[in-house]
């Protein structure tokens, strides 16, 4: 996978890169978890998407979709055991938080994931998390800053806050992409700035990252171990 760094654009080291994995999709609904899909697929991976509402998925080679939710721990241990003797190598997930006061959607979904890899041996997890996290807070821009401090945006990024602090003292391999503005451009060269985000100057994450390129990563992050227990930002 190709990175920039400063100027220069160069190849990431392709370590421990694990191929014909089952990857469980939380999030497949959704227009990021639908490129995720895609690019699973593409690479030759079998792909198992827990979702809502299964009619809202073309069905597709290789592709197995359980009906239900990762806020109920019956229904992931659903997921796992959808086809049996082939448990999925690794979880992706591109959940979205509501801007609701006390919302914890995306932490639950990650305790019930956590509790179910731990029973099934499954070590790797890539969530899609976002710019303004965690420690990357200091580093976004003051219009973000003050969005994410007054409004209803503290909501979602509390619930992320959560679930990078439940990631970090659980055991499992977790990648948390700190993603800039999500885009519908297509795939390019991703930038990964660090946990913090340092150095990407006042107009921080404006120019975003395209959900093609995120869907890459995600995908990227479970056939390999570059960014264990990591928390990038990435950008174009």
């Amino acid at each position: 996978m190709a990175a920039t760094v400063g100027n220069k654009i160069c190849i990431l080291p392709q370590r421990n890169i694990i191929f014909n994995m089952r990857v469980l999709v939380i999030g497949g609904s959704g227009q990021t978890g639908r490129l995720v899909i895609d690019e699973a697929l593409q690479r030759g991976h079998k792909v198992t998407a827990l979702i809502r509402d299964p009619s809202t998925l073309l069905a597709k080679e290789g592709l197995t979709i359980v009906k239900g939710t990762p806020l109920e721990p019956s229904d992931i241990e659903s997921a796992f055991n959808a086809v049996q003797g082939d448990i999925p190598n690794a979880v992706t997930v591109t959940l979205a938080s509501p801007q609701v006061k006390g919302t914890r959607v995306m932490t639950i979904a990650h305790e019930n994931l956590i509790a179910a890899m731990e029973r099934h041996g499954v070590s790797k997890i890539a969530t899609l998390s976002s710019f303004g996290v965690g420690s990357s807070f200091p580093n976004i821009t003051v219009l973000m800053r003050f969005a994410i401090s007054r409004t209803s945006f503290r909501h979602l990024f509390e619930d992320h806050n959560q679930v990078d602090e439940t990631l970090k003292k659980s055991g499992v391999k977790f990648v948390l992409f700190r993603a800039a503005r999500l885009t519908g451009a297509k795939k390019a060269p991703v930038q990964f700035i660090g946990d913090d985000g340092k150095g990407l100057g006042i107009f921080a994450g404006l120019g975003g990252i395209s959900r093609a390129s995120v869907a890459a990563c995600l995908v990227d992050a479970a056939e390999k171990n570059t960014w264990d227990r990591s928390t990038p930002v990435i950008t174009n």
